[in-house]
């Protein structure tokens, strides 16, 4: 044999062998688990095999060859047809329809049938002849030749048939390019058999058909997992989930630089352009920096944080935006990188605390309401109780002749006479201080804060004055409204809601009492 036709043999038989099996090593890579994978990754090394076989078999005396093809090659050939009938009826779906105990063992059965009769050397298959054909040692065209390429050609025609029976039962798209791609690579491969498996090329092109088909399906496949997505990896289904997903997604290195934000977090913090950016800059505000570097310690202290909330200046519309974090700190070699996802959970918390401030406020005066009252003081009590000096004053307020107003001038005045006592009373106050609607025209307030009695007294003098000093005001009609004002002394007069109200009842009671007499 000479160098040229060693070289001839490498490239036409050893470099696709290469080529196969570098291609199903990627196909594997990519995703093991899925059953696709291992089979074009099963077929694909059986391909090889073929190449390897072809190739050792010309290096061989000639009379090797009938047994070489007929035991070695028929063999992996047959587990070709096998494995790609395995392929076509499980992407068809029509595994389904076959009894457990029989898929996909069926497929195998005519293997392991050959295998045996090759070992206890059964010559049911005739070998096929061999002669030399230039460069080739080609297959003698007798009666085993056209048996053994027919029975090849029905297997591509139930092939066809299956992929074609699987388009018409399918309605996902995916599938049905899938389908239709292999009916596509079925098609070509069946008439590259008979034009070429029929017809005697002599010594123009290498013997057997299966080393074209091996190329064409190989190319096909090649195709359709590089372009086409047919058989997509982990990665690019991840990708589109990625980029697909209605919650923002990010990921950051452990210098905060954004390597990767959908279109969900873009939109969520308005950044066109994520290319080399760091998210401290889309933070902005100090505040906004101060909370994002708190994030951080926590991801790093607890690895995974469920549920986490930021109040996060809104630079585009006034107010705060409130979002929850999920984030996970993965932590390589290499590699820190920060896993987040976002979730824009403003509308809800404005929801909440709209609730919760209907829960505890009542709905006409805004004041808090007596539910809110009562939970709050009974706590400032439990506070006030373990200081040594401090005195706080319940005051109980109630309008003087409100009936009237309400009998003479309706319901509706009556109810802006209870927001102008309101606003009186949020004015004279100060935020530590509770005040409250109790129920009807009654009020109350609960104060800290006040050096001696004399300075309360002092404030007390001032509220009187403020309600004779100004009138309620509607249309033409001038109302001067007055109360009567109850007072209890905390702890003297009382260390709980119900002693204090008590002693400010009577007290108020004693007030009006007080004011009738002086009209």
């Amino acid at each position: 044999m000479s160098i040229s036709q060693l070289c001839i043999y490498i490239a036409v038989y050893i470099l696709p062998a290469l080529y196969f099996f570098g291609l199903a090593c990627v196909v594997l890579i990519q995703q093991s688990r899925r059953l696709e994978n291992r089979l074009i990754t099963a077929i694909l090394v059986a391909y090889s095999f073929l190449y390897f076989g072809e190739f050792f078999r010309h290096l061989l005396p000639i009379e090797y060859s009938s047994t070489v093809s007929g035991i070695g090659l028929g063999l992996i050939g047959l587990l070709v047809s096998d494995l790609t009938l395995h392929l076509y009826i499980y992407v068809s779906n029509l595994y389904m329809y076959i009894p457990r105990l029989v898929y996909p063992g069926v497929f195998y059965v005519p293997f392991l049938i050959l295998l045996l009769a090759q070992v206890i050397h059964w010559r049911t298959i005739p070998f096929i002849l061999h002669e030399p054909r230039g460069l080739w040692y080609a297959p003698i065209y007798n009666e085993a030749y056209y048996i053994v390429l027919t029975i090849s050609a029905m297997l591509n025609i139930i092939m066809l048939y299956i992929l074609i029976i699987g388009l018409r039962k399918t309605v996902n798209i995916q599938k049905r390019k899938l389908l239709t791609f292999l009916i596509v690579c079925t098609v070509v491969v069946f008439t590259l058999k008979a034009s070429m498996g029929y017809l005697n090329f002599g010594e123009h092109i290498p013997p057997y058909t299966f080393l074209i088909e091996g190329i064409v399906f190989s190319i096909f496949i090649s195709f359709s997992f590089l372009h086409n997505d047919l058989l997509p990896n982990i990665s690019r289904r991840y990708r589109t989930l990625f980029d697909i997903s209605p919650i923002p997604i990010m990921i950051l290195d452990d210098k905060l630089d954004i390597l990767e934000i959908n279109k969900q977090g873009k939109f969520l913090l308005n950044i066109s352009d994520p290319t080399d950016m760091n998210v401290m800059k889309y933070a902005r505000t100090e505040h906004n920096k101060k909370l994002l570097r708190k994030l951080i310690e926590q991801i790093q202290l607890n690895g995974t944080l469920r549920d986490y909330s930021l109040a996060l200046d809104n630079l585009f519309l006034d107010g705060r935006i409130h979002i929850s974090i999920d984030a996970k700190y993965v932590v390589t070699s290499k590699d820190r990188i920060y896993y987040v996802m976002l979730r824009d959970v403003t509308s809800e918390v404005e929801k909440e605390k709209m609730i919760m401030h209907l829960a505890y406020h009542d709905v006409l005066t805004d004041l808090h309401n007596r539910a809110f009252f009562v939970t709050h003081i009974n706590k400032k009590l439990v506070e006030l109780s373990k200081k040594t000096v401090g005195e706080a004053y319940f005051i109980l307020l109630d309008l003087n002749h409100f009936k009237i107003i309400n009998d003479s001038f309706g319901h509706s005045v009556g109810d802006q006479v209870l927001q102008y006592t309101a606003e009186l009373l949020k004015d004279a106050t100060n935020k530590r201080d509770l005040v409250a609607r109790f129920g009807g025209d009654e009020f109350v307030l609960f104060l800290e804060g006040f050096r001696t009695r004399e300075d309360f007294d002092e404030w007390l003098s001032q509220l009187r004055k403020a309600f004779k000093e100004t009138s309620f005001v509607y249309n033409d009609i001038h109302i001067e409204v007055t109360p009567s004002i109850g007072i209890a002394y905390s702890p003297e007069q009382g260390s709980s809601f119900e002693d204090l109200f008590h002693v400010a009842d009577l007290n108020m009671y004693a007030d009006k009492e007080s004011l009738k007499s002086r009209k």
